[in-house]
């Protein structure tokens, strides 16, 4: 029983003042002086290595994190592995997914990472710890001429490990030396295995060719920490809120003690939180790790009235709490630990039709998002790529990124920006089962404890399209629960088979014609069930997204860019699988807009194709609520320079015209047009009426004139709701090829949300997909639209002023955009580009792209480009548009 530090009157704290802790506990990171080197040829053994005064000559210069391939790239032994086929001549490349290196990759042997530092100096009363945050896939550590750790219990890609290294520290004079033997995954035995994952490590599935050397290094951090007897790890904070009333929110926080030394010890924890301070007397044996928990029932500063709620993006706020942890001995201050958290409530469960559905805060939320990759193949992790990539997802509206089982389990940078941008965030625990079920447990408790504080992680996926075997399951259930993370779980990420979908947790995967491709009104039939906008799909999509052409630009050489997806540069930028997968994108395009004569008329024919996809799809969802309950698009983000793949936000940080396509749909209050039934709607996202709104409805035709009237009709909304309007006229004189643009205003004559749609007087409609023998695949539409005629339009200059300013935080620009042409500007795109290098800025959040002119038209589009992307002067604007006069 504890005996606490301050009296209990009626079931609540009373609060009293506790022995302040230290402002701060040294972090020493051991971040630079690395050397690298191969154990190949290497005759000298760990003692040595980790001796003062080596001769490293011959090793490579690094920093940490790194892995090793991307130390050596970085040292020039192997060309940029991101541009062109560089990637195909570094020894060890291998074709495909696989899972054993190949026996003749210079990556089978292990490599050395080495650095000499200055240790902390440290009184007799204090502990240091020697940190790895991150490493894959097995390792033998030395310090200081001793083995401190060996590769029989450091392995797994997934955990942290932690060593007491006071004694060196104590010790040994300065410098130091830390010698690191990285042994690999793939080191398995030459057969067939069946199965897409093996060990615990990262893989990358069929998204882009598999780095030769496994992604074997120091991955994440590398540090010492000084403390003193006790410890505290894993700090966290169980929420637990009243809804829908949201009146006040019972929090209990807990923190792992552990005593560093073989004598027991009787220590103070502490909390501090909004100003207040409590703490309770804690009784350690020596040795002992145990977790403190300061519960409501105790602690009245943990019952918060009116408390301030964490909302994904843009239901509301993104309120986060501050916490910190302390803990005092009879020799003084001894630690501390600090989080950051939110109050909010998550849940899902599963409705009548046996699809699963969130709410958030009491509220039904539908869920439009994507699924994330690793950001980077070589693991060159950055808070700006992850900034880059999670601002660009609230820019667009989506509330959600699916953090798929095949990839990393997601570090501190990823999950903070989660909780700060207001993004929700699913996580896959694994991607199969793998031989070594105690190792992989081992990698979940670990990612459950670093990742459990944070709001905007919202469920748990077991597996990816397979579920986990019984013994892992109820591992993964049982991990969840003894750790109190308060979220669902579901052991499979979704059926092929719809009518078992209730068996993997609620949800759907994808179908070959959806990661092939989807047109903009597939997902309205849903008479299709099977792959639609209805209930949750997990994965799906629209098929092969196109880079940015100055993305196509800097990722292959200038003689494989034509003839497109014939070249080898082209065929490695798109899947494992080659350029033929995307063979049904190719012949959409030959049949729907006409055959590309080059690569701008290409560029621009799959651009309109992604954009009008990506629209249809989210809208489609938008429309359906909640009979649609979400997606998670296949996919997000790509790792490497992608030419033709799933990605609305490639790797150079740039958009897609699929990203902004979605951005469109996703918008809060937005009139769409259905291709099922030919009817407008307006949905409402938000959680509060919108009334004495107006939409306007107006059709041209290809030669930029009304034809017809324009419709207007007065709309009401309630909260979260979608509303049909009466039917739409459509004028018998409109051509083949049509336009039609929606406008939505609020009661001040404001436009909230606007529209331009092309539109084919023979519909899309869709219909049967085959798996060919050998491979091929194939789709055969029922009805196909034909938007040929757009090859066809006028030609126009649109006219560009561009304003900008500069702050802290970068650039802003405002670009005003008119067509004074009597002309349709069709697919307008803009570019803040570099004006030392001409290309494209990635990133530029812009608020709108890829939009159209009517004749007479002008359109104020603003953009922010943060300072990290253009740290000074100004950009330079690009124009262009699928009907350009050059």
């Amino acid at each position: 029983m504890h005996r606490f530090f301050c009296v209990l009157l009626a079931l609540s704290a009373v609060l009293c003042a506790v022995p302040a802790v230290a402002d701060e506990y040294p972090v020493i990171p051991l971040r630079d002086n690395w050397r690298l080197h191969t154990s190949d040829g290497l005759a000298a053994e760990g003692a040595a290595l980790s001796t003062p005064g080596f001769d490293t000559t011959g090793w490579h210069p690094t920093t940490v994190p790194k892995t090793v391939l991307a130390a050596l790239v970085d040292n020039g032994v192997y060309p940029d592995p991101y541009f062109g086929v560089n990637m195909t001549q570094i020894p060890g490349y291998q074709e495909g997914a696989w899972l054993r290196m190949a026996d003749d990759s210079p990556f089978r042997s292990s490599w050395w990472f080495r650095t000499e530092f200055t240790g902390p100096a440290i009184s007799e009363n204090e502990q240091v710890t020697l940190h790895f945050d991150g490493l894959n896939y097995k390792a033998n550590i030395w310090l200081d001429g001793e083995k401190i750790a060996g590769e029989d219990t450091v392995q797994g890609m997934f955990r942290r490990f932690e060593f007491n290294v006071t004694k060196q520290m104590l010790n040994k004079p300065n410098p130091h030396v830390l010698a690191v033997e990285i042994i690999p995954p793939g080191l398995v035995p030459d057969k067939k295995y069946g199965t897409k994952q093996i060990e615990a490590t990262t893989g990358w599935d069929d998204h882009n060719p598999q780095p030769p050397d496994g992604n074997m290094g120091l991955w994440q951090p590398v540090y010492l920490r000084v403390q003193g007897p006790v410890s505290l790890r894993n700090p966290y904070v169980e929420t637990k809120l009243d809804v829908p009333g949201l009146e006040e929110a019972r929090l209990t926080a807990s923190v792992f003690a552990r005593n560093n030394t073989p004598d027991p010890v009787t220590c103070t924890v502490s909390v501090l939180f909004q100003d207040l301070s409590f703490a309770q007397e804690v009784s350690l044996a020596g040795g002992e790790t145990r977790e403190v928990f300061f519960r409501p029932e105790e602690w009245g500063a943990l019952v918060v009235k009116n408390p301030r709620v964490w909302w994904p993006h843009p239901l509301g706020p993104q309120e986060l709490y501050d916490i910190e942890f302390g803990v005092i001995t009879n020799r003084g201050s001894s630690d501390k630990a600090r989080t950051r958290f939110g109050i909010r409530e998550i849940t899902t469960a599963i409705d009548d039709d046996n699809w699963r559905y969130y709410m958030v805060n009491g509220r039904r939320v539908l869920i439009r998002g994507g699924a994330w990759m690793t950001s980077d193949m070589l693991l060159n992790l950055s808070r700006d790529r992850y900034e880059t990539l999670i601002r660009y997802a609230r820019e667009a509206n989506l509330n959600m990124l699916r953090s798929e089982g095949f990839s990393i389990r997601e570090t501190e940078d990823f999950y903070s920006l989660c909780d700060e941008l207001g993004i929700m965030a699913t996580q896959q625990l694994f991607g199969r089962s793998i031989p070594d079920e105690p190792l992989a447990i081992a990698c979940v408790e670990d990612t459950l404890l670093r990742i459990r504080n944070h709001p905007s992680l919202a469920h748990f996926l077991g597996h990816d399209e397979t579920f986990p075997t019984p013994t892992l399951d109820e591992g993964y259930r049982g991990l969840i629960e003894k750790h109190r993370v308060n979220r669902t779980y579901q052991p499979h990420s979704g059926t092929f088979n719809i009518a078992t979908r209730k068996k993997t947790g609620g949800t759907r995967t994808g179908t070959r014609e959806l990661w092939t491709y989807a047109s903009p009104a597939h997902y309205y039939f849903t008479e299709r069930k099977q792959d639609v906008a209805w209930g949750f799909a997990q994965s799906g999509g629209i098929g092969g997204i196109l880079a940015p052409r100055d993305s196509l630009r800097q990722m292959m050489p200038a003689d494989q860019l034509w003839p497109a997806m014939k070249t080898e540069a082209w065929s490695l930028h798109t899947v494992t699988q080659g350029a033929e997968y995307f063979n049904v994108v190719l012949q959409m395009m030959d049949a729907q807009y006409g055959a590309p004569a080059d690569l701008e008329a290409f560029c621009n024919r799959l651009y309109a194709m992604n954009y009008n996809s990506a629209r249809g799809m989210f809208e489609a969802f938008g429309k359906n609520r909640y009979a649609a309950t979400g997606i998670t698009t296949w996919k997000y983000n790509a790792a490497w320079p992608a030419a033709l793949t799933w990605q609305y936000v490639d790797w150079y940080g740039r958009a897609t015209a699929a990203y902004y396509g979605a951005k469109k749909a996703c918008t809060p209050l937005h009139a769409l047009y259905a291709y099922n039934d030919g009817a407008v709607y307006v949905t409402n996202s938000l959680y509060e009426p919108k009334k004495d709104l107006m939409l306007t409805a107006a059709f041209y035709g290809t030669d930029g004139a009304p034809v017809g009237k324009v419709q207007e009709t007065s709309v009401d909304l309630a909260p979260d709701t979608v509303a049909k309007i009466p039917d739409l006229e459509v004028p018998e004189s409109l051509g083949s090829l049509r336009f039609l643009k929606l406008e939505l205003r609020d009661a001040a004559g404001a436009l909230v949300s606007d529209n331009f749609y092309w539109l084919s007087a023979t519909p899309d409609i869709p219909g049967r997909d085959l798996e060919m023998l050998g491979g091929d695949f194939k789709v055969e539409p029922k009805s196909m639209a034909d938007f040929k005629a757009l090859a066809d339009l006028p030609k126009v200059t649109p006219v560009a002023e561009l304003k900008q300013t500069r702050d802290a935080n970068g650039l802003r620009l405002e670009a005003v955009v008119s067509n004074p042409s009597p002309h349709v500007a069709f697919l307008v795109q803009l570019a803040a580009t570099n004006p030392e290098t001409g290309l494209e800025i990635g990133p530029t959040y812009w608020s709108e792209n890829y939009f159209s002119l009517l004749p007479g038209e002008t359109r104020t589009v603003t953009a922010e480009v943060p300072a990290y992307a253009l740290p000074k002067g100004e950009a330079a604007l690009r124009v262009t548009n699928y009907n350009a006069a050059q």
